[in-house]
């Protein structure tokens, strides 16, 4: 019994095992035919693979796998690059604050002009290299004449609100500024011009005398018809459109921010999707105000701003050890003078005396220590690479001995504490008999005031020190940089200022010392009056031949420095500082320190991958 069913087993189990060996024989006929087996006989492999041989495999995977990344992260790094984003919040810390965010009335406060230029737009525009180029335009053209100037306008352009930019704004914007009562600082530029719409996207420009600077003055930003032309031109100072601006600019008035006495703390901007030129990579751009410029620096470095739109010379030592920023130092056409008000300080009416103020200076020396290398010295009001410069141009001096010579003349005399005074004039015709004590003796004392800078305490201190050597009292006036303008220089409240005056794209000197622009709102500091320095100047804008202009130019350079209205000193550089986080920011040529924005749209803080 028990060998029958041994043999039993014995034959189910040979059965088994010829069943196992066909199916076997199956597997193999069925791959004869492939070169690679399929995943559902890849899955019974392990089965018949060692430890050993599993080992090996498991193994050669991992190579596989590695050479694989390895290949695909060689050609990405070939094909890939990081690229500029859209996004990033840039602060920067700004001494001063915004009053008139209004290109027509917008020429010294420099926050409102950093800000209109980001907001603003104009038919024309100077980009980083300094090049005049369209901007709101596609195209111009102007007569042989120079007298007609027809200008095509961009296609689909669109303000702020949604609104469609047309030539019409560009005609309301120009008679805004030529009315009398907008008291608009560009109005001398405009006086002898008008615009016409002959459709929605041409305007043309009929001067009545050729005007060579006329191309580089449609930079002045265009405004808004559908939001200006309700408001009356007297008011035009007091809109709420100069603090909530709408323009056509790469970025629009988002938001800003007042303390407990209402004055604006920071005035944020947005980027502006609508723009129809290059886009900016910045979400926002913040301006963060401070009176002063230690709280600026201390902001920046603190990391509270991530830049500062101007870099006094007391702190750049300190800021230069910070490896997180880049400081960008440029020549700004600008020359700085002490520039005398003769109808606040009768002593200065004196050809003489002003002269003797004048060889005292030594530039050289000023240059040297005070400004610590950081200018040059200028001797007349027309700058190296403009029409008209004369490099033989030099100022008599330091001469002590003639300046004394010349306040002798005058009947200025040193009295024992070295100081100059001059008894007053005696009054004819009196028969009184009683002794008279005799009148005080007349002073010659000069008040001189500046912005509150090192730079400019260490230059009038220099001056000053100059001065009383030659027994001229002399008194400072330092004045916060957030009064100068209202407090001082709109009122001409002032005997002499030492300040800076800033050139634009051309080299005009009109705005600055014309006749006519001595009112509050103009440029002529000096309160200068010379017909014919007049009659110069305004030859000049006519002439279209540059040999003609040098020539004019340079015969009213000669004029002003021999009137001596003001005494030119130095050309000074201009250092404002970004964090190095911010990319894309390039050295430029500027005309004022608001351009230093005129390739923001290069701008980033955040990147991304895209293939080559």
């Amino acid at each position: 019994m028990f060998n029958r069913l041994r043999t039993l087993f014995s034959r189910k189990s040979a059965a088994r095992q010829e069943n196992v060996a066909a199916m076997d024989r199956k597997l193999v006929q069925r791959m004869s035919d492939k070169r690679l087996p399929s995943a559902a006989q890849l899955k019974h492999l392990p089965r018949y693979l060692s430890p050993k041989e599993k080992t090996v495999l498991r193994a050669l995977g991992a190579v596989a796998v590695i050479s694989a990344a390895a290949i695909g992260l060689k050609f990405a790094g070939a094909h890939l690059t990081r690229v500029p984003a859209t996004g990033g919040e840039y602060a920067e810390a700004v001494v001063g604050a915004p009053r008139t965010i209004n290109p027509v009335m917008s020429v010294s406060n420099d926050v409102d002009l950093d800000i209109g230029k980001l907001v603003y737009s104009g038919l024309m525009r100077t980009n980083g290299k300094g090049e005049l180029i369209p901007d709101l335009a596609a195209s111009y053209e102007t007569s042989a004449d120079g007298k007609t100037t027809t200008f095509r306008l961009r296609d689909g352009i669109e303000w702020h609100d949604g609104h469609p930019f047309t030539s019409k704004d560009v005609v309301t914007t120009i008679d805004r500024i030529k009315d009398p009562q907008t008291k608009s600082p560009w109005a001398a530029q405009f006086k002898n011009v008008s615009a016409a719409a002959p459709d929605d996207h041409a305007i043309v420009f009929t001067l009545n005398e050729p005007f060579a600077p006329f191309l580089s003055t449609l930079t002045v930003g265009v405004l808004p018809d559908h939001l200006w032309s309700d408001i009356l031109p007297e008011n035009t100072g007091r809109a709420e459109l100069n603090t909530k601006p709408v323009g056509t600019g790469p970025f629009k008035f988002k938001s800003f921010t007042k303390d407990k006495k209402g004055a604006i703390r920071s005035y944020s901007l947005s980027r502006n999707d609508r723009f129809y030129g290059e886009r900016p990579h910045l979400e926002t751009v913040t301006f963060k105000f401070s009176t002063d410029f230690s709280t600026a620096v201390n902001a920046l470095l603190e990391k509270q701003v991530d830049g500062l739109s101007f870099l006094p010379l007391e702190f750049r030592d300190t800021v230069e050890k910070r490896r997180s920023v880049k400081m960008h130092t440029l020549q700004l056409p600008q020359y700085t003078a002490v520039f005398f008000n003769q109808r606040k300080n009768p002593l200065l009416s004196s050809k003489d005396i002003r002269k003797a103020l004048a060889l005292v200076i030594d530039r050289e020396a000023m240059v040297r220590t005070a400004l610590e290398g950081n200018a040059v010295a200028a001797y007349g009001p027309i700058l190296p690479g403009y029409l008209g410069f004369d490099s033989d141009i030099k100022a008599a001096g330091p001469d002590l001995a003639a300046a004394a010579q010349l306040l002798d003349k005058e009947g200025w005399k040193l009295d024992e504490d070295g100081m100059r005074r001059k008894a007053p004039p005696t009054v004819a015709g009196s028969k009184s008999k009683k002794p008279v004590e005799p009148p005080p003796k007349q002073e010659l004392k000069i008040t001189l005031t500046t912005v509150d800078t090192k730079e400019n305490i260490a230059v009038a201190q220099m001056i000053e020190k100059s001065w009383e050597s030659i027994g001229v009292q002399t008194e400072l006036q330092i004045v916060p940089s957030s009064k100068i303008h209202k407090d001082h220089l709109r009122p001409r409240e002032y005997e002499a200022l030492l300040y800076g005056e800033i050139l634009g794209p051309d080299p005009d000197p009109y705005p600055f010392w014309h006749s006519s622009q001595n009112h509050e709102t103009g440029l002529n500091l000096a309160l200068y009056s010379n017909r014919k320095v007049d009659e110069l100047l305004e030859k000049a804008r006519t002439s279209l031949k540059s040999e003609e202009r040098a020539a004019l130019y340079g015969e009213f350079q000669k004029t002003v420095i021999d009137d001596l209205p003001a005494i030119f000193l130095y050309s000074p550089n201009f250092t404002y500082v970004v964090s190095r986080g911010v990319k894309g920011v390039e050295e430029a040529r500027i005309f004022t320190p608001a351009d230093r924005f005129a390739e923001i749209s290069k701008w980033y803080m955040k990147t991304k991958q895209a293939w080559r």
